[in-house]
Order: structure tokens, then C-alpha cells, then sequence
């Protein structure tokens, strides 16, 4: 019989160590994958368009972006444009956070990017991308949606509220967030007043969205809700139950309610300290019948009492800004006073609306360091003065709006008289016959290539400080 050895405890122990590193390298490599997800060309959905690529494999990152090349020049250049500034920033978020830690990356950043387009309409295409970052100073990986909707013919970038007729934009709106409220994975996590809340702020910031032959696809961003639970909320609305408040004709091909020309002269029209049940109706008949918009800055004290006015103004395409509460000298009161002007006014005309302004007008155009400093919005002030709370005298008013009359101009008036409704009617019909376009304040500065910054004062579409 042979003597049986004995192994040494340290082979053992050598043997077991090998097998945990195994595991370890393993699990590591897991870890790994769950942020290097590779998404397969052939899992594109196309409508239109060919699959264009962009591959980047270097120590800082690991990029694979698929993208649709559509066949029309101006579009082409705007989702090339898109798809760089994602990986721009990509990179340039790599880039900034290894210059702040001296901590090595356990794995390779990763972006990758899918994308699938839709064509149901003869003259519309929509493109919807599915971006995934991994990141490896965060937990989990990024995963979320942009879309962009083009006007095929004319190359234009669409948005939601062109694809929806005016009148009907506010009822569309409901429609979405009763959608989502009936859902039950976002019902039993968000109440009403947050399910609100992230519809306005996503139409308020640009509404993400497809449209396919039977359904508008809507994609809300990423909401936080407790530590591990995120939900990024998606619904869709059919079609078939929106019937004719789509700006579709007969074929299915859009149509705008209202073209603006840039190479055409355009004047903003605004009226300050209102609204009026009545004089502000009559410049609107006014302004639909000439085909024209204008911006209405409401004092918040009469918002409750003149909603359905309110409610035209937005409905028939034309603009509703903040200009206070209760019309202090905004220059000699304090900061917190001239937050809480501005905040119960903005309050009031979401409470109304369902919308918040983007825009103020400081009270008596009067403007400070610590109004500028309060109000975080762009201010906007005028070029032409008619002064019409003063003279009441309609031909005097019509003689100073159209004295200042120049593209890009931005036309001062106050729509609680009854000879500024009559002026203003006169106005609206000779700017138009002499070929302005007559449009509102983000319309001017949207058009004219013009960007609206917070803190600072804009006199005309030319001028600012």
C-alpha cells in the first residue's frame, strides 16, 4: 500500500486565492459590460434615410453613433450638427472630470447612440434617438431620448406646437397629462400637480416627440424620485382622437397656419397692463384678421379676473409676457420684492394658462442692478413709444407707431383704453398693407437670430444691453 503525501496548506491557499481572482476579474467584467452596451445596426427602425456611422475608439472614449442621412442638404446638416455636439460634450464632460480627480477610470467612458426615423406624412420626418453614455464615476448607466422633427420640402426644424393648430394646443396638453395620470407605473409614483408640472416644463423647454402614422410619441426626461427610482415617462396619443386638430391637409402634408419670411421687414407689436375683456378682443379680431400676433404683458393682479381673454391670447398664437403684480417702481423696491412680483404673476398666468412667460417687461422700463439682478428673465423694453396712456388721442397715437415703424422695431402700447383698441386696429391694418409681418417678441429674435438672455435688456431686434 502506498503511503498517501501530504499537501503543504500553503498549496491550498495558493489554489483558493487563484480561484477569487478568477471571480473577481469576472464580476469586473460584468460590471464593465453593463456600461459597454452595444447597440446592433440591425436593430434600426427606418422610415427614410440611410444609416451613417461614426466609430471613435481611443483612451479617452469609446463612441458608436448611428445616424440617418435623409437625402435633403439643410437637414442633413442639422442632425450631423446634433449628433456632434452630443459627443462634444460627451468628451468634453470626460475631459473636465479628469483635469478635477487624479482617480484612474476603472473602464473606458462609453456613448453609443441609435436612432430610428419616421415618414408617414408626405413633407414630415422625425427622428428618434436613444443615447447611452456609461460613465465610471457614476452608478448607472445614462439611457435617454431626443427627438427631432423635420418639414422635409423646406428643410425647417418642427416643432410640437406645428404640428398641433393653435386652438386646439391647450386641449392636446390635457389630453397628455390625463394619459399619464391613467398609467399606472406613473400614477402610483407621481401625483397630479408633478405630472403637470413636467408636461409644462418639458413643452416649456421643447416638447420630445415622434409622429407616426397612427400615434404622436411623447418623451419626458428622466424624474428622480427616490434614491434608486427613476422614471423616464413616455405616452402616446392616437391620431384617430385628435381628427382635425392637426395642421394636416386632405394628403396628410402640413401646412403652417402662418409663415414668417426672415428676408421680410417685422414689427413686435406689445401691449402693456392688461389684459381687457374688450379692447384686448378687438386688437386680437384685428390681428387674426390680418394674419398678425402680438405680445400682451399682463399685470398678474388681473390675470384671475380677465382669464378667458387670457386664454384667447395663447390659443390664437399670440404671446403673453410678465410685466409684475401690481406695477410698483420696480427700481426702488427691494430685491425680494420684485422676486415676489414676478413669481405671483408668473403663478397667476400658469394658474390661468398652463403656461409660464419666458419674458418681463420692467415696470415703467425702469431697470437697476438689483432689478437686473432679480429678475432672471430677458427684459424687454421698446423702441417706439406711443405714448398712448398720455395723449388718448387715437390719430396721435397712430402717427408716433408708424413714425417709428422699421424692421425689427418693437412698438410700445397699452391695451386698457378704448382709443388705443381703435389706434391699434388702424395700426395693425397700415403695417400689414405696407408689407411688416407682424409678429411677437420670441418670433422677432427667433427669426432675426437673435438669442434672449436672462438679466438683459432688449430695446428692438438690433438692439441690447
Amino acid at each position: 500500500m502506498m503511503k498517501q503525501k501530504n499537501i503543504p496548506m500553503k498549496y491550498y491557499i495558493v489554489l483558493l486565492l487563484f480561484f477569487l481572482s478568477i471571480i473577481m476579474i469576472s464580476c469586473s467584467k460584468k460590471k464593465v459590460k453593463n456600461y459597454d452596451e452595444v447597440i446592433s445596426p440591425d436593430s434600426i427602425y427606418q422610415e427614410i434615410g440611410n444609416t451613417q456611422v461614426i466609430k471613435v475608439m481611443n483612451e479617452l472614449a469609446k463612441i458608436s453613433i448611428y445616424y440617418p442621412k435623409i437625402g435633403q442638404e439643410v437637414i442633413d446638416e442639422k442632425i450631423l450638427e446634433y449628433v456632434n455636439s452630443i459627443m462634444t460634450d460627451f468628451e468634453n464632460e470626460i475631459k473636465i472630470k479628469r483635469e478635477q480627480s487624479n482617480i484612474s477610470f476603472d473602464y473606458t467612458p462609453r456613448l453609443t447612440i441609435q436612432y430610428e426615423t419616421y415618414a408617414s406624412y408626405p413633407n414630415i420626418c422625425s427622428i428618434k434617438f436613444r443615447i447611452l453614455e456609461g460613465m465610471p464615476w457614476e452608478e448607472k448607466k445614462r439611457d435617454y431620448i431626443q427627438t427631432l422633427c423635420f418639414q422635409v420640402d423646406e428643410g425647417n426644424s418642427l416643432k410640437i406646437d406645428d404640428i398641433i393648430q393653435v386652438a386646439y394646443q391647450q386641449d392636446f396638453y390635457d389630453q397628455v397629462i390625463m394619459q399619464l395620470e391613467m398609467q399606472e407605473v406613473y400614477g402610483k409614483y407621481l401625483d397630479v400637480d408633478m405630472i403637470e408640472s413636467m408636461v409644462m416644463d418639458a413643452v416649456q423647454n421643447g416638447l420630445q416627440f415622434t409622429l407616426t402614422n397612427d400615434n404622436i410619441n411623447l418623451y419626458f426626461p428622466r424624474y428622480d424620485l427616490l434614491s434608486g427610482l427613476s422614471l423616464s415617462p413616455t405616452t402616446s396619443i392616437a391620431i384617430a382622437s385628435l381628427s382635425d386638430k392637426l395642421s394636416l391637409d386632405e394628403q396628410g402634408k402640413l401646412y403652417l397656419e402662418r409663415k414668417i419670411d426672415r428676408k421680410k421687414p417685422m414689427i413686435a407689436l406689445t401691449f402693456d397692463d392688461g389684459p381687457h375683456d374688450i379692447y384686448t378682443a378687438r386688437i386680437l379680431d384685428t390681428l387674426k384678421e390680418c394674419g398678425g400676433k402680438a405680445t400682451f404683458f399682463v399685470l398678474g393682479k388681473r390675470v384671475g379676473s380677465h382669464s378667458k381673454i387670457l386664454n384667447r391670447i395663447v390659443k390664437e398664437g399670440s404671446e403673453i409676457g410678465n410685466h409684475s403684480y401690481s406695477h410698483p417702481l420696480l427700481t426702488t423696491s427691494s430685491a425680494e420684492k420684485i422676486k415676489q412680483e414676478i413669481s405671483k404673476t408668473q403663478d397667476a398666468i400658469y394658474k390661468c394658462t398652463g403656461f409660464k412667460p419666458k419674458l418681463v417687461r420692467p415696470t415703467y422700463g425702469a431697470v437697476n442692478q438689483t432689478v437686473r439682478a432679480a429678475i432672471r428673465y430677458p427684459m424687454i423694453e421698446w423702441s417706439v413709444d406711443t405714448e398712448d396712456w398720455k395723449s388718448r388721442n387715437v390719430d396721435m397715437i397712430v402717427k408716433e407707431a408708424m413714425r417709428g415703424a422699421k424692421d425689427g422695431a418693437i412698438i410700445l402700447m397699452h391695451d386698457i383704453y378704448p382709443t388705443t383698441a381703435t389706434a391699434a386696429e388702424k395700426v395693425i391694418k397700415k403695417l400689414t398693407k405696407e408689407g411688416y409681418q407682424l409678429v411677437t417678441i420670441s418670433e422677432l429674435f427667433e427669426y432675426r437670430g437673435v438669442g434672449l438672455s436672462a438679466g438683459r435688456e432688449y430695446f428692438s431686434s438690433k438692439y441690447s444691453r
